[in-house]
């Protein structure tokens, strides 16, 4: 840092010189001693300077561009036309720009009419009014009361409802799985018992059938087997041997049978569909057998009579048969109607459940709301109350130091809003940086441009200083800042001034680092200067004097969040703060704190 720099600073740190004040707390959450370093908040003034190494060139063409994108409104000057340091060469359309500078400068004066009108006092309307209003919250907050009363009421009645519903739904609910659960279980008894019955009927219908194939009994149709292999061999054949399947089949079901119960409802069902199997080739072997009498001749022992007989007793069968193979069937969709009768009485059911479950939580879900709500109201006018006394208290005893602070602070911030909004307006003029003849003029009235576009090219009678900034300090640099510097081609304590004149918005890589090239001219000619010595600049940046400040290494980040600490007691507190222009080692700070507020630097 340069000896100007260096003494300014000093001078700011012996007129506003920051007491550090070391304190021994008890307080560790491990036991142990910690030492804090603390800083008092007060007023100075403080620099923000950018540091950087240029080089003097002796090129004397300055490109000019506006800082801002816009329509060219007014060209002052034309190719080769003179002009001096300062004289405004063009602009471009500043409504927008000028409407934020009068409402910038409406605020301050709005500002200052608050701050005049505290350090006025009150009058007596004015207490007369702080009064009423400290009334009206009282009946409001009485009136809230009241409805909360009230609302606790409702939300306990309706819940209290609401559940009564649940629970007679639930009750209804599980009697309906009992009530309908018993007609699924006489449904399977029955089932059960009409397929003990097809057995008995397939067995009596078998024996019968054998008495006329002979097939298990070889010597029950010993007189009738010439007459019966007499018409067709084959299908008599053909029949012993379905004869015999289905008598595999009959035991292999009843196997299934002998080891199931009613209960058992999926064998049962198996069981079902195999005894309709079971029937529909028991008759078929009915009829296949009833065709072989009709066909065969009288012979042996096979008379008219005989045949008829036993044709007789065959159609009794078939009659059986059938009539057993209907009361399966019905058994089947019995069963069928009892599953979708619970199903659907069941299903109606739940949804009556869920329906009353829903109401009972929405209604608990509502109760709750309605009396926060009304908790929340209560709380507020509460609040409300306390802040209208504290307000008739404020407006009978008059303004506090503490908020006559805040006013002030209030008058800065508006101030420095209205020091934005004045800049910004600036940025809308291209300026010349020094004298010279103006060589081109790219752009004419009326046309747009950006901020990236050159406007003006002049030839200087100055030489210029060309300099890399960083990344991350090129957003504080502005066109028109002012620059201290020192050559390295004189006395360390020799002073020169510059302003910056030009920034160019496209980067320059230096060994892998982000720099953009900014542009300065002497502000005074000597003849001493030569090309290419080596310049140590300072830009200046930022200043601001008389504002309230603490060191930075106090200030604390949490995200976008700003704090510092401070002691309360033997605990740290945590204290939200604004920040403004922040220097070497102050930062200002626009609210939060007042002068005298002491913060932690350090923690040891």
């Amino acid at each position: 840092m340069f000896k100007f720099i260096k003494a300014k600073k000093w001078v700011f740190a012996v007129v506003s010189l920051v007491t550090l004040v070391i304190l021994y707390s008890a307080f560790s959450s491990k036991g142990e001693d910690a030492v804090y370093d603390f800083a008092e908040a007060t007023y100075l003034s403080i620099v923000q300077d950018v540091s950087v190494t240029g080089t003097v060139e002796a090129d004397s063409k300055i490109n000019l561009r506006f800082q801002s994108a816009g329509q060219v409104q007014k060209v002052y000057y034309d190719v080769g036309d003179f002009v001096y340091a300062g004289d405004t060469i063009a602009y471009i359309d500043t409504t927008a720009l000028s409407i934020k500078v009068a409402a910038a400068q409406a605020d301050l004066a709005l500002a200052n009419a608050n701050y005049n009108q505290a350090v006025a006092g009150s009058t007596e309307e004015a207490i007369k009014v702080a009064e009423a209003a400290l009334n009206k919250a009282e009946a409001d907050l009485k009136k809230a009361i009241q409805d909360y009363d009230s609302m606790v009421i409702l939300a306990e009645d309706s819940v209290a409802s609401a559940e009564l519903a649940y629970n007679a739904a639930l009750t209804d609910y599980n009697n309906a799985g009992v009530t309908y659960g018993e007609g699924i279980d006489h449904a399977y008894e029955d089932a059960y018992n009409v397929i003990d019955d097809v057995f008995n009927e397939v067995d009596d219908t078998l024996r019968d059938i054998d008495n006329i194939l002979g097939v298990d009994n070889e010597t029950s149709n010993d007189d009738i087997e010439l007459a019966l292999e007499a018409n067709n061999r084959g299908d008599y054949n053909v029949a012993r041997s379905d004869y015999t399947q289905v008598q595999n089949l009959y035991d292999d079901v009843f196997v299934d049978f002998s080891s199931a119960s009613s209960s058992d409802f999926a064998l049962v069902d198996q069981i079902l569909l195999d005894c309709e199997g079971l029937l529909d080739d028991t008759s078929a072997l009915l009829d296949d057998v009833d065709d072989i009498l009709a066909n065969a001749p009288i012979l042996g022992g096979l008379t008219e009579t005989v045949k008829d007989s036993k044709r007789t007793i065959l159609a009794s069968e078939m009659n059986d048969i059938n009539t057993i193979a209907t009361r399966l069937a019905n058994a089947a969709q019995a069963i069928d109607s009892a599953d979708t009768s619970e199903a659907s009485y069941i299903a109606s059911y739940a949804d009556d459940l869920a329906s009353a479950k829903q109401a009972y939580e929405t209604a608990q879900a509502q109760a709750s709301a309605d009396i926060a709500s009304a908790e929340v109201a209560v709380a507020v006018y509460e609040a409300l109350v306390a802040q209208a006394e504290a307000s008739l208290a404020d407006t009978k005893v008059g303004p506090r130091e503490v908020d006559l602070a805040s006013l002030s602070a209030a008058i800065a911030s508006a101030q420095a809003s209205v020091d934005l909004a004045a800049y910004n307006l600036s940025e809308a003029y291209v300026t010349a940086p020094t004298n010279g003849v103006i060589t081109e003029v790219y752009f004419d009235e009326g046309e747009n441009i950006t901020a990236v576009e050159d406007f003006v090219t002049m030839l200087s009678e100055q030489y210029q200083i060309i300099a890399n900034v960083s990344e991350t300090d090129i957003s504080k640099v502005h066109i028109g800042d002012k620059v201290m510097m020192t050559l390295d081609a004189f006395s360390y304590d020799k002073e020169f001034e510059a302003e910056i004149a030009a920034v160019d918005p496209a980067e320059t890589v230096v060994q892998g680092v982000i720099y953009y090239q900014v542009t300065a001219v002497f502000t005074a000619e000597d003849t001493d200067i030569k090309s290419g010595m080596t310049a140590n600049m300072d830009i200046i940046t930022a200043e601001v004097d008389d504002v309230l400040a603490v060191p930075i290494r106090a200030i604390k980040y949490d995200g976008s969040r700003v704090y510092v600490f401070m002691l309360d007691g033997t605990d740290l507190k945590e204290v939200d703060v604004e920040i403004g222009v922040a220097g070497d080692q102050y930062v200002e700070i626009l609210s939060g704190l007042k002068e005298g507020d002491e913060v932690v630097t350090y923690v040891r």
